[in-house]
Parts: structure tokens; sequence; C-alpha cells
């Protein structure tokens, strides 16, 4: 029915198809019954006990009993690995939650995390872009008050018989002429409109010239500033200010016209004789109510365009874009505010949910390994550590050969002692050594989770991975590489970085003590997972081995994949040295590891050149343990780097 066996098998032909007839074993019980009869027949112990025992060799030389207990084993086997294959799949689909809900977290956690460091960076650029635009347009204004002046002269020039035109032609507003008003008022509300009139027309000349000549440059960055807000504020909330930023740039300034005109007492002089000839020519119009005839707003018009004084007039554009830039740019960072409590809000909202990720990505860990231990047990049973084989040890317990049932040894393992704490931090190496798959990279197989009954709350941890001859410090010891070899495993190193952080992931814990080996030295992979973290999941804990620390982390500041690179550097350093016995200088002459850190950290200490070293060997790992993390390269750049370092290396030799 399993399809253990098929339908067509038989006996013969199929050895899984063992079985015992029924006659088979009417025949036995009717045998062992005549035994026993004759068992109690029998006069002597001794003669009961040889019937006995021939009764035991006939069953044991039995081709039917022998092929009974066959089925018996047969069957115990199959139903032994049918219950191993239920157990390993049950525990395989666990895990396989397990790994999306962790996947989820992390993704969830650099998101929010990306997200917030995003729209701080934006507001700040954002902010910066416009008060450089605030500044360069005040400042290229000013610097072209004589090309104001010549366009205010060609305004006059050109434009003076279009300007009578329109207002001879011009219709007042209702409110300017109403019931009830004198005829001084009706004529100064008309002035006030044919004076606003020009003023606008002015205003536009000016715009146009700006638009198309001095502002040319600010008014693009000011489309591509409009553009920027308007992305940012998509991904915050709308606010108030791309909704300054829509306003088009210039539309608001005005001009006064008492503070583009004559002085007054110029001004009275030639409107009195303007007025007078005025009169003689067309005294049917100036002595009565004729506000709405052509010529009387034609006069108003050339008189005021007469009384306008160019230099005054160029002085008055100039302040008023200024104090309209002054007043867009105060309302700009006045609306801009209302973006940055959003931000903030944003960021307290989202990152109170990136903490509660961080508490329960550890407890979800932890039931992945214990699913990972389930599978283990059926997985490699009768595997054993070889204890009197350790193969090395460091800080978080030692390394051992694992032995298959037949005494081969077949695997590594990790074995550790900790507590309830420390074992949600093993259950996340567990998790990120089982799930990533890379050439460069160790993997864990399996893992073995025991309660200690003697000691209260501690736990033993076993990781089964792959077996790996010894690391690249212990290699360069017992070997002398060249130095083509030895940026082979920095390489090596950086490729499994890059794997790393396609995936938002930092390792923490670069050196070469955690870069293993095979016998022949043809394969390389980075190890020990321990500190590995999801970039949304790291804080500002001091982890590592001293040397290899970058300063943010020194300083517990924010960082991300480019401590690793940092720690690169580091390991490109020690490689080029050789021998693997020797450090740096600075690290040399320093006696405690709070020294190590303060010099890296605060006197900004680094490796000393060795003469081994390249030009574009040295420029390369300078630029690795740089000061400021964005200068540092990615883990891609250095692998291109390091191959035609080793290529040029290679030729030469």
């Amino acid at each position: 029915r399993l399809g253990y066996i098929s339908k067509d098998a038989t006996r013969q032909s199929c050895r899984k198809f063992l079985c015992v007839s029924c006659w088979e074993v009417r025949r036995f019980r009717r045998k062992k019954e005549m035994i026993e009869k004759k068992m109690k027949k029998s006069k002597t112990a001794e003669s009961g006990e040889k019937l006995m025992s021939d009764l035991v060799k006939e069953m044991e030389n039995s081709k039917w009993v022998r092929q009974f207990e066959e089925v018996k084993r047969r069957i115990l086997q199959f139903a032994q690995d049918q219950f191993k294959n239920l157990i390993v799949g049950a525990g395989s689909s666990l895990r396989a939650v397990h790994c999306q809900i962790l996947t989820m977290f992390m993704d969830k956690a650099h998101d929010i995390k990306e997200s917030n460091q995003r729209k701080k960076k934006a507001l700040y650029q954002i902010k910066s872009l416009e008060h450089e635009i605030h500044q360069q347009s005040k400042s290229i204004v000013e610097r072209h008050r004589g090309e104001f002046l010549a366009q205010a002269n060609r305004f006059f020039a050109e434009k003076k018989p279009l300007i009578l035109d329109e207002v001879r032609s011009m219709s007042y507003s209702d409110s300017v002429i109403s019931e009830g008003m004198s005829q001084r008022d009706i004529e100064k509300k008309c002035i006030e409109e044919i004076h606003t009139l020009i003023n606008d027309r002015i205003i536009a000349t000016f715009s146009d010239f700006l638009r198309d000549n001095v502002l040319r440059t600010c008014f693009t960055d000011f489309d591509d500033l409009k553009e920027k807000v308007a992305e940012y504020e998509k991904d915050v909330e709308q606010t108030p200010a791309y909704q300054v930023l829509k306003k088009t740039l210039l539309e608001g300034y005005s001009l006064s016209s008492k503070a583009i005109v004559r002085g007054s007492v110029t001004c009275f002089i030639r409107n009195i004789g303007s007025t007078l000839r005025a009169l003689l020519k067309h005294p049917d119009i100036f002595l009565g109510k004729a506000v709405q005839h052509h010529k009387w707003k034609e006069h108003q018009a050339s008189q005021y365009l007469k009384n306008i004084d160019r230099e005054k007039l160029v002085a008055c554009l100039v302040s008023s874009i200024g104090e309209w830039f002054d007043k867009r740019h105060s309302d700009f960072l006045h609306s801009m505010s209302y973006s940055e409590v959003l931000v903030e809000k944003s960021y307290r909202m989202t990152d109170r949910e990136r903490k509660e990720i961080i508490k329960l990505s550890p407890i979800v860990a932890l039931l992945h390994m214990n699913a990972f231990a389930i599978i283990t047990r059926y997985k490699f049973r009768n595997h054993r550590l070889d204890l009197d084989n350790c193969l090395g040890s460091g800080a978080q317990g030692r390394v051992y050969t694992v032995l298959s049932p037949t005494g081969e040894p077949v695997m590594a393992a990790k074995k550790i002692v900790t507590n309830r704490a420390g074992l949600e931090e093993i259950a996340a190496e567990a998790y990120y050594s089982s799930v990533l798959e890379h050439p460069n990279i160790v993997r864990v197989v399996g893992t073995v989770l025991l309660e200690n009954a003697k000691h209260n709350g501690q736990w033993s941890v076993e990781l089964y991975m792959e077996l790996m001859h010894c690391d690249a410090l212990t290699l360069m010891e017992q070997q002398r590489l060249s130095l083509a070899k030895r940026l082979w495993l920095g390489l090596q190193i950086s490729k499994a970085l890059e794997f790393l952080h396609s995936s938002q992931l930092i390792h923490r814990d670069v050196k070469l003590a955690n870069l293993l080996v095979n016998s022949e030295a043809t394969v390389a992979k980075l190890s020990d997972f321990g500190l590995l973290k999801s970039q949304g999941l790291v804080g500002h804990t001091l982890v590592g081995t001293p040397i290899y620390l970058s300063p943010e982390l020194v300083r517990r500041e924010n960082y991300g994949v480019s401590t690793d690179i940092f720690s690169l550097g580091i390991a490109l350093w020690y490689l080029v040295e050789g021998s693997g016995q020797h450090h740096p200088d600075y690290v040399t002459n320093l006696k405690t590891v709070e020294e190590v850190l303060a010099a890296t950290s605060e006197r900004g200490c680094r490796p000393n050149r060795l003469p081994e070293a390249s030009d574009q060997l040295w420029q390369l790992m300078v630029r690795c343990w740089d000061e400021t993390p964005a200068k540092r390269p990615t883990a891609g750049q250095v692998s291109a780097s390091l191959e035609a370092i080793i290529k040029a290396l290679e030729a030469g030799q």
C-alpha cells in the first residue's frame, strides 16, 4: 500500500518479499506441542534438556524460521526508516517555517532601519539644497544690478507704446467707481489701477528676464528641489512644504509706486506742467468727469512712466526680490518643520517595532535550533564526538572531530556549554550557518542540544559542520606561502563578505583565525557566525577581536557592512606580513586591550606599511580601514582589486 513493494513483485523476483505462510506457522506450533508432550513423558531431566536442545537447533537451522526472523528484522528496519523520514520531513517543514519567520523579521527590521535613515538623510539634503539655492539666488540678483538697469532702459524704449495702448483700452474693476464716491476719490482709485497695471507689466518683463537669463540655473535647481520634496513627502506624509515650493519662483514680489518715482517736489512740478498742457489741449476732458476717456487714461499713464526713476526701480526690484526670497525661505523652513516632526514620530514608532523584532528573533531562532536538533538526532544517529581529538578552541568552546558509526572522521563539531542567554546567541549562529550556502562559507549541517542536569540552567550545544584542515593563521605558520597565495586567501574572505553583505548581513568577527582551509589549501571558507547579525538587528554592542574592530564599532556608534571591510583590511595586513606571528607596530607597543581600542578609535592609529605591499595593494588596504565608513570600498570592489593584484603577481612570477 505504501509502495515499498510493487504490485508485480513475487517471492522469487523480489528479496523484499519475505513472509511465512499460515501452513508453516501451524506446522511449527504442532511440532512444538509434540516436543512438549515428549518432554512430559521423559523420565529424566537430561533427556528433557536434550529434546529442548534438539528443538532449538532444529528451529535455528529451519529455513522458514530464518525467513520469519528476516521478515521481522526487515519490517522493523522499514518501520524505523519510515519513522525517521516522517520525523525528518516534519522537522524540515518546521525549520522552513522558522526560516521564513526569521527572514521576514530580518527584512522588516532592515527596512525599518533603512527607511528611518533614508528619511533623515533626505530631510537634511532637501534643507541644505534649499538653503544653497536661496543664498545663490540672492547673490546673483545683487551682482546683476547693471543688467537690471539695462533691462529697464530697454523696457521703457520698447514697451512704452504697448503699455499706453493697453491703458487706453483698459476697464476698471467694479469696486473703483461706486455710488456716493467723490470725484476726487474716483480719480484716485482709477490712477491706482493704472499704476498697478504698469507695475504688473514691469514685473512680468523682469520675471521673464530673470527666468530666462540671470536666474536660469536657480530655476533648474529649484525644479529639482520640488521633485525631491514631492518624492520625500510622498514617502513620509503630505506636508505644507511642497505647497510652498509649488508656487512659481518670483511670482510673489511687488513694486511700490511711491518707491520707484522721483522725488515729490520734482514730480509735483512736472505734474503741474503736464496737466496744464493737457487742459489747454483737451479742456472738455479734464474739467469734466471723464476718467473713462482714453485720453485721460493715457495722460495718467504717461505721467507715471515719466516720473519713474530707473535707478530707484532697479533698487526696488532687487530689494523686493530679496524680501521675497527671504519670505519663501522662512515659509519653507516653517513648513519643513512639520515634516521633521512627522519623521521623528515615525522613527519612534518604527524603532519600537524594530526593538520588538529584535526581542522575538532569538526566540524563533531557538525554536529553529530545537527542530534542527530533532532532525540531527535521526539523520546522524550513532555519530559521536571524538573527545580525544580536539581540533581547536576559542572563546565559545572547543572543536572536535565527529566520527561516523564506522569510526571514520566525517565532520567537525563545535561544543559549547552556555546558559539560557548564551543559548539564544548560539541559536542565531546555528540558523545563519545552516541556511547560508556559498563556496566560501562553512555550513552547519546539524545541531545537538542537551540540557545539563547537573548544572541548573546550563546547556550543552554541538554544532556539526564541514571538516576543514586548519585556519589561515595556522596554515601560514606551518607553510611558507607565496604572496599571491596569501592574497588568494584574502580574496576568499572578500567573496564570502560580498555574499553576506548582499543579504544585508554583517559578520562582525572577520579575522584570519575564522578563515578555515582544507589540507591542500585549495578551499578556504569563512566560519564562526556567532556574532553575525542582520543589519536591521544590530545595535551598539562592542563585539569582535580588538585589533580588527572598526572605530565606529569601538565607539558604539551605528555601524553597517563597512565595519567588516575595516576588519578585512587588517586581515590583509596580516596576510601580507605572512608569518602570522607579528603585529602592527602600534599594537606591539601597547599592553592592554583598552589601549589598542583607544589607539584605533581615538588616535586613528593604523598598521605600518610593509615592504611586500605594492602601491596598489597598500592603497587598497588604506581605503579599507578609512576612518569614514562611507569612503571604504565594498566587498565586491575589494574582490575585483585583489583579483587584479593577484593576476599581476602571478604574471610577474
